[in-house]
């Protein structure tokens, strides 16, 4: 097992608990995921299951400045394309292989508070929907859409923002890990930490003006 980040010690510090490598790697960064992947693959025989988590946020709307539009995009999106440009023809050509993104229940519904976040999740999960039906015959593709998580993205909102990622619990890592477990064994592709993301995203496609309706009661109180 291998632990890849921006930030070299604490990708040694994550491996070290559990026995694992560390290696370092810019997911905003075609080149570096590239590298990543093909010494990875060249040091293993192989690489069973890919794991890409990376993700950064900012709050706002179309005022956010296109550098950070940008930089979301890369990481929060592109990061998955590249890494699949790598793997999937590495998998296929050998029968098997799991893809695993971390995408955002803001994929599915929204992050009301961040239109750069709420877009670049939409795409991560539309790009393993993708995968999931051309590549499928030969992989195993599953996407992770948890509501909040006791990361440091979520350490780092302020108190409203937490308010409302906060609506139904903040799930611990460990906790968030065990869903993905499960579902790898289980080979399901969507992979929700927080149940009542499912029923949210129903009533969204059964009635979405009610939910739209529902969502601004929301934000907006009331």
């Amino acid at each position: 097992m291998v632990f890849a980040d921006l930030d070299l010690d604490a990708a040694r510090s994550a491996a070290d608990a559990v026995g694992a490598t560390a290696a370092h790697v810019d997911v905003g960064d075609p080149t570096s995921v590239g590298s990543l992947i093909s010494e990875l693959w060249e040091a293993h025989g192989g690489i069973d299951c890919f794991f890409s988590n990376a993700g950064i946020a900012i709050g706002g709307g179309p005022e956010v400045v296109d550098a950070e539009w940008d930089r979301m995009w890369r990481v929060n999106a592109m990061s998955h394309v590249w890494a699949a440009r790598e793997l999937v023809p590495r998998m296929r050509a050998r029968g098997s292989g799991h893809l695993v993104s971390t995408a955002s229940a803001a994929g599915l519904l929204m992050a009301a508070d961040s239109a750069p976040y709420t877009l670049t999740k939409h795409a991560a999960v539309a790009f393993a929907e993708w995968l999931a039906v051309v590549h499928g015959d030969a992989i195993d593709v599953s996407v992770l859409c948890p509501q909040g998580v006791q990361t440091p993205m979520v350490d780092a909102l302020d108190d409203e923002a937490r308010r409302l990622v906060a609506a139904d619990g903040i799930l611990t890592p460990d906790e968030v890990a065990d869903a993905v477990v499960d579902a790898i064994r289980e080979r399901r592709f969507l992979i929700l930490p927080h149940a009542r993301v499912a029923d949210y995203e129903r009533m969204k496609v059964s009635d979405r003006d009610a939910w739209l309706a529902a969502m601004r009661r929301h934000v907006h109180g009331g």
